[in-house]
């Protein structure tokens, strides 16, 4: 989206019927913006009304250049006409507010007072609601709840009167009902979000556009937003655990009451019970299968280039700049490394002889690492660059972005923490001269029990894959530049590199690398990461083994599972046409409709992901050469 530095604000004033209230709005409006003396445009965006609107704003137009009207034929809801406003702006600070006089144009000085402070947005909060109590509890139910589960503490999200940055509608996209979830989803990305008291005047022509079911329809919007926020690269986390946790309670369920009928001949008058167990391991098999087609469409996302949000990137080498080697380092929370880490890998490089630069990538560090990064920079350092992430997103979306600004024919990655030695990076080298497209170090030095649960994971790996990698989770690594083209990490993806670059077909070496002590910190891995990493795994297997035939995954699944339920119901099909009657197998012919309906359930969802993953190859290259 290009934007002028002719204009320093855009107003985007979205309107329906307002005809009494525009041209009252238009002269305060542009009152108080040549006092603020900045350059601005006013955006009237008419969502499709059916009074004189659209001919009062057409002739402000005429008489003002400043104006500019966007009509829709029809009414296609506050967001779309937002959404449109927002692409048109080209104000540094874009404002929104409503038609209706209840925002007052006075307060606009006080939400740049704020920006200036430091936010990215701004939104006002109508502390005094001329609104009846019937619309006031409502709302303020709403806004507590949108508080509580979003984590940003803001008194009013539906406030229209808000100031944002560029750069934030320049990341979010707004679509539905989501316009009041934008200081939200701006929060989630790193933004810093204000909140201002302004006044709220009382409605003096037409009446509110708003009732109650715009409450319920923000309560469902609000999952939107939590799918959005918190799971937004990782959305098999959601479906994935909370369908495990059915799963595992359903068939834990149904063997309990197995365990009945066998023991005493039935399960004791338990069949709601029995209704539960069958209902969550029905739910739970579906939420699984969502997860993974939610994966597949969140792979088309990042292959769309969905960058992660970035801050600031320090650097004072040439643009266009190319180096032989490029170092990326993930870091978060790792001040006191820092320092040393910086001198020994510019003693290691040095010696050498090659063209270098080093990549920091500070992963939403809140001990002042950014700041020690920028005391390394001096103006003459051009091989070293630091790329700020707006907030902590996570060690895979850290070393996507310095992928992303690395220009080295050979990418390193290595730990922040010390503990991997740069004295090792010259044997590195040296397996990528001998031919081998990726080098993995193997960690030797490790710690019990750590060396232990390392040992599982990656034995655990090696079957269900058939690839052999001793340390798949080793943070030290060397690629040639063009395995990396077609890989984009999201999620906890790092970890399974080497599987994702042999799964295309290039060649993986491994190398003993000496691991050191950490010296200062603490780690930041812990047991609550297994669960992720499980699913991530089955995750890489369908990108990679299923990539182009995902049905032969869903569909295999699907019908094993049928088969084993229809088995189960043919057999009590003949016992009760040899005994005429089927008792203490009720249990039984539960677990096998449910089977049935399971694998159907899985076959269904495989055909689902061949549409996508026809949608995903379409117009592009699938296979790596």
């Amino acid at each position: 989206m290009k934007q002028s530095n002719s204009i320093n604000l855009s107003i985007v004033i979205p309107l329906f019927n307002e005809e009494e209230s525009i041209s009252i709005l238009h002269e305060k409006l542009v009152e108080v913006l040549e006092k603020i003396n900045k350059s601005f445009e006013i955006i009237f965006v008419d969502d499709g009304s059916t009074d004189n609107s659209a001919d009062i704003i057409n002739t402000i137009h005429q008489q003002n250049g400043r104006i500019k009207v966007i009509k829709f034929n029809t009414n296609k809801g506050k967001a779309k006409g937002l959404a449109e406003g927002f692409k048109l702006a080209k104000g540094s600070i874009v404002f929104t507010m409503d038609a209706d006089l209840q925002d007052d144009p006075e307060e606009v000085p006080k939400f740049l007072a704020k920006l200036d402070e430091g936010f990215d947005l701004v939104s006002g909060w109508k502390k005094k609601r001329h609104d009846p109590l019937e619309k006031r509890i409502p709302s303020k139910l709403f806004n507590k709840t949108v508080s509580l589960v979003t984590g940003l503490k803001l008194h009013d999200f539906n406030c229209g009167f808000k100031a944002y940055k560029r750069e934030i509608l320049d990341e979010i996209e707004v679509y539905g009902d989501l316009h009041r979830y934008i200081p939200a989803l701006a929060h989630w990305q790193g933004y810093r979000v204000g909140e201002i008291p302004v006044q709220h005047h009382a409605r003096e022509f037409g009446k509110s556009k708003y009732g109650w079911e715009r409450y319920f329809h923000g309560f469902f919007d609000l999952f939107t937003v939590v799918l959005l926020t918190r799971f937004m690269q990782t959305p098999i986390y959601l479906f994935g655990l909370t369908g495990l946790f059915l799963l595992v309670f359903g068939f834990g369920v149904l063997a309990f009451l197995t365990s009945l009928q066998v023991i005493h001949g039935s399960i004791l008058g338990r069949r709601p019970l029995s209704y539960l167990g069958v209902l969550s391991v029905l739910f739970g098999s579906q939420l699984i299968a969502t997860g993974f087609v939610s994966e597949m469409l969140n792979q088309l996302k990042n292959r769309k280039n969905k960058e992660i949000s970035i801050k600031n990137i320090f650097s004072h080498s040439r643009e266009n700049q190319a180096f032989e080697i490029s170092v990326v380092i993930p870091v978060h929370n790792e001040r006191e490394n820092i320092i040393t880490l910086y001198d020994q890998l510019k003693n290691s490089l040095g010696e050498l002889g090659k063209d270098y630069e080093i990549i920091f990538v500070d992963d939403g560090s809140s001990d002042g690492t950014i700041e020690t990064l920028k005391g390394l920079q001096t103006s003459n350092q051009t091989m070293l660059k630091i790329v700020q992430l707006r907030k902590h997103f996570g060690k895979a979306s850290a070393l996507q972005a310095g992928f992303n600004i690395a220009s080295g024919n050979v990418i390193i990655t290595m730990d922040g923490d010390l503990q991997d030695n740069p004295d090792d990076i010259s044997r590195f080298l040296n397996r990528i001269d001998e031919s081998a497209d990726m080098v993995v170090g193997r960690r030797t030095g490790v710690p019990f029990p750590r060396s232990l649960n390392s040992t599982a994971f990656n034995r655990v790996v090696s079957c269900l894959t058939g690839i052999k990698i001793h340390d798949m989770n080793c943070g030290f690594k060397a690629f040639k530049r063009h395995v990396l083209t077609d890989i984009r990490l999201y999620g906890e993806l790092h970890r399974f590199l080497p599987l994702l670059v042999v799964k295309r077909g290039y060649r993986v070496a491994e190398i003993p690398v000496n691991h050191r002590e950490r010296l200062h910190g603490k780690s930041k891995y812990g047991l609550a990461r297994i669960p992720k990493t499980i699913l991530d795994l089955f995750a890489v297997v369908l990108s990679t083994d299923f990539r182009a035939r995902p049905l032969h995954l869903f569909g295999l699944v699907g019908l094993s599972i049928a088969a084993i339920g229809f088995f189960i119901n043919l057999y009590l099909t003949i016992l009760k046409i040899q005994t005429g009657n089927m008792a203490g197998q009720y249990t039984l012919l539960l677990m096998g409709v449910t089977l049935m309906i399971l694998g159907f359930q899985w076959f269904s969802t495989g055909l689902l992901a061949e549409v996508i993953n026809k949608l995903r190859h379409s117009g592009t290259n699938k296979h790596s050469l």
